[in-house]
């Protein structure tokens, strides 16, 4: 693999860091107490909730 390559992999880890660190900041400012571990938790529950949506947004 080429310097150029590994330069522009490690570019890309630094931005994916960078967003996952920010949406972390806003889930836990928002209310899920562990960011994305604890939104993660919460969207399985809701897809395994057997009980039909009247409304999409009625979760």
């Amino acid at each position: 693999m080429s310097s150029n390559s590994i330069a522009i992999l490690e570019t890309r880890i630094d931005f994916l860091e960078t967003e996952l660190t920010y949406l972390n900041d806003l889930l836990t400012r928002v209310g899920f107490p562990q960011g994305i571990t604890t939104l993660k938790e919460t969207a399985l529950e809701v897809l395994r909730d057997p009980r039909p949506c009247e409304h999409p947004y009625d979760v």
